[in-house]
C-alpha cells in the first residue's frame, strides 16, 4: 500500500463532505501546495474540466480566453495587458472515490477478494470485511451525515444490511448526529479517530479499533455505563450498565416500541410478536418452572394508559 500523509487525507475528507467533491487548482496550489503533488500523483485527485474565471484582487473576477498563439488561457488586466494563466492553476480536481475506497480497504486490511459495493447514491458503500484479533467485522464508510437529508436512505440501506454484524460504519466527517442511535453490534465513527497520533504518515490504531469492537468507547469506564443500546435482532439489549436476553416475541415487542418512536398501543405491539397473549405475558420468562416477569417490564416499558406503552430511556 502506497502511504498517505495524513494532511493529504484531511483534506480529502474535507472534499469528500462538500455536495461536489471538486476544487480549483488555483486553490489547490495556493492553500494545499505541500500535499497537492501527492494527491494528483496518486490518482486521488482527478482533472474535472477547466475553470471559466479567477478571482482578482478587486474581488471581482477575471474572464479567461483561449489564446491559439501562446496555446494557453490568459485574461486581459487595464494594468498588465493579456495575463497568461499557467494550466496547472485553470484545472478542476475531483476525488476519485475509487482511488480512495481502494487505499482505504488496504488500510483496513481488507483482502483484495471482496469488492467495494456501493448501497447509496455515493454517500455509503460496503467495503468488505477484515479481521482484528479474534472479531471479523463487516466494514462500511459513509459521507456527509451532517447533510439531513442523506439520513432517511442512510438508515433505509444499513436497515438492508443489519445481517451482516457486527458492523462499523467509518465516517468521512468529524460530526456524527446525536439522534443517530446505532444497535448494540454496530458501531459508527469519525476516520480521523482511527488513526495513529503519532507520525505523519496514515496509521490505523488497533487499540482504538480493538476498544470499539469490545462495544466500548477509548477512556470509557466499561462497568456500569448508562444507555439503551440493541442488537441488530433486538434479541440482545444494554440498558443502564446491564446486558439482557429477549425471547424472539419479546424482541418483537421492544423493536416495535422502539421502530415507533418509543410509544405504541398494544395491538400494533402483539402484531409485532405474532401473538394475542397478553404483553405481561409476553413480558414473563418461565424460570425453574414458574413465571417470573422482566426486569423490562414496569422499567424499561411501561403502561401509559388507554392501552399505549412507552420506552422509558
Amino acid at each position: 500500500m502506497i502511504p498517505l500523509s495524513r494532511e493529504a487525507l484531511a483534506l480529502l475528507l474535507r472534499l469528500l463532505n462538500s455536495p461536489t467533491t471538486v476544487i480549483a487548482g488555483d486553490v489547490l496550489i495556493d492553500q494545499f501546495a505541500s500535499v497537492a503533488d501527492e494527491l494528483i500523483n496518486g490518482g486521488y485527485l482527478q482533472p474535472a474540466g477547466i475553470i471559466e474565471s479567477l478571482a482578482a484582487e478587486d474581488g471581482g473576477f477575471h474572464e479567461l480566453t483561449w489564446c491559439s498563439q501562446t496555446r494557453a488561457y490568459c485574461y486581459f488586466s487595464t494594468d498588465a495587458g493579456w495575463v497568461t494563466v499557467p494550466g496547472e492553476r485553470l484545472q478542476r480536481y475531483r476525488v476519485d472515490d475509487n482511488r480512495l475506497l481502494d487505499w482505504l480497504t488496504q488500510f483496513l486490511g481488507i483482502s483484495a477478494a471482496y469488492r467495494v459495493s456501493m448501497l447509496n447514491e455515493s454517500i455509503f458503500w460496503h467495503l468488505g470485511i477484515s479481521r482484528f484479533g479474534n472479531h471479523r467485522v463487516n466494514l462500511y464508510f459513509v459521507r456527509r451525515l451532517e447533510d439531513s437529508r442523506n439520513m432517511p436512505s442512510f438508515l433505509t440501506a444499513l436497515k438492508r444490511e443489519s445481517a451482516r454484524a457486527p458492523t462499523m460504519i467509518i465516517s468521512a466527517s468529524t460530526f456524527i448526529p446525536p439522534a443517530l442511535a446505532m444497535p448494540l453490534d454496530q458501531v459508527i465513527i469519525p476516520l480521523e479517530h482511527l488513526l495513529s497520533r503519532s507520525g505523519d504518515a496514515c496509521v490505523l490504531d488497533y487499540a482504538t479499533v480493538q476498544s470499539l469492537l469490545q462495544s466500548h468507547p477509548v477512556d470509557e469506564v466499561r462497568e456500569g455505563s448508562i444507555g439503551l443500546r440493541f442488537s441488530t435482532d433486538y434479541r440482545q439489549v444494554h440498558w443502564n450498565g446491564k446486558a439482557y436476553t429477549l425471547t424472539k416475541k419479546q424482541a418483537a415487542v421492544v423493536e416495535a416500541l422502539h421502530q415507533e418512536g418509543g410509544r405504541a398501543h398494544k395491538d400494533l405491539l402483539r402484531a409485532a410478536a405474532n401473538t394475542n397473549e397478553k404483553l405481561s405475558r409476553i413480558m414473563s420468562n418461565r424460570i425453574e418452572g414458574k413465571w417470573a416477569t422482566h426486569p423490562f417490564w414496569g422499567t424499561l416499558i411501561k403502561s401509559e394508559g388507554n392501552g399505549y406503552y412507552s420506552l422509558d430511556n
